[in-house]
């Protein structure tokens, strides 16, 4: 709860930060030149993107789980990302699996874990291809590709089938004997879970193409949005800075990135946007995961116990 409230300050204030220094008759302006249609169909993206999650979640499921039970739980835990840090609402998902659909618990949240892996391994792929091709003679996003590409060939090695297991085997025999017991016993269950991705070429190589493309589309919801704006973005630097700014809002300092992801917009599209369309288009981007968000309301009281134990 405390850190819950504290996220709620924190966004809070940035935003007041942000919009205390926008210009009331500018935003009306902007709101006033937005294209309906641009609009309409970059939100109506959360529809087709939702779905191709929940497809890709069934597929990682290993279990009887239904494409509506997946597509379900992808929205209750969008519903619980907006108040939890950094996405760890997704753990209810983990926690669905094993209460519900009988798949151990380890086993679980490894799927959720290799789920979140891939999401996160998509989104780095290209935002540093993106970040790569634009950089020119600019050192900071030369800084920015090279630290996002050592993030990507790490969750690459994490997902191998069986370096990241004997990693987490060698620290903990490094960790107090219970720890050591439990990490050593996930390793187990990672290096299985590995495995079996891989075993199935078709089935690892079709989920891996699904996590790619999926991310090519938020990241085109995203440009989308920019048009919505009237604003003029190349689509490769939207690619990039888009990324930045998903990044950013992954910083568990606020309310489901609200504000951080925010203030990472307005400065990364200041080259076409004025504040007052970056302070828009961080408000529609929040819209495109508030709509998800709130399609899962009516299915959140099945994880009460999940939500409870991740709030302790």
């Amino acid at each position: 709860m405390t850190k819950r409230l504290i996220g709620i300050v924190v966004s809070a204030l940035i935003l007041w930060l942000i919009w205390r220094r926008i210009d009331a008759h500018a935003l009306e302006a902007a709101i006033r030149t937005c294209n309906p249609q641009w609009l309409l169909i970059a939100l109506a993206c959360v529809i087709p993107l939702n779905l191709t999650m929940a497809w890709r979640f069934r597929l990682l499921a290993r279990s009887s789980l239904s494409l509506w039970e997946a597509l379900r739980l992808i929205l209750s835990a969008s519903t619980l990302n907006l108040v939890l840090p950094s996405k760890m609402g997704d753990l209810a998902k983990g926690w669905a699996l094993a209460q519900r659909h009988a798949v151990n618990g380890h086993v679980a949240f490894g799927i959720v874990l290799l789920e979140k892996i891939l999401d996160l391994a998509s989104l780095l792929l290209w935002g540093v291809t993106a970040l790569l091709w634009i950089a020119g003679d600019d050192p900071w996003l030369w800084a920015a590709s090279g630290a996002a590409a050592g993030c990507l060939l790490l969750l690459l090695l994490l997902i191998a089938p069986f370096p990241a297991a004997a990693l987490m085997r060698k620290v903990s025999d490094l960790l107090p004997p219970r720890l050591s017991r439990e990490l050593h016993g996930f390793a187990g269950q990672w290096e299985e879970l590995t495995a079996w991705f891989w075993a199935d070429r078709q089935r690892s190589a079709g989920v891996t193409a699904m996590s790619i493309l999926l991310w090519a589309g938020h990241l085109t919801q995203f440009w989308l949005l920019t048009r919505a704006l009237s604003a003029s973005v190349p689509f490769i630097d939207n690619m990039a800075f888009a990324t930045l700014s998903i990044l950013v809002g992954l910083i568990p300092l606020t309310l489901g990135g609200i504000g951080t992801r925010d203030a990472a917009i307005i400065f990364f599209y200041r080259a076409w946007l004025l504040p007052n369309q970056g302070a828009l288009l961080g408000v529609l981007a929040t819209i495109r995961y508030l709509i998800p968000a709130i399609a899962g309301l009516p299915f959140l009281h099945d994880y009460r116990p999940a939500r409870r134990a991740m709030a302790q």
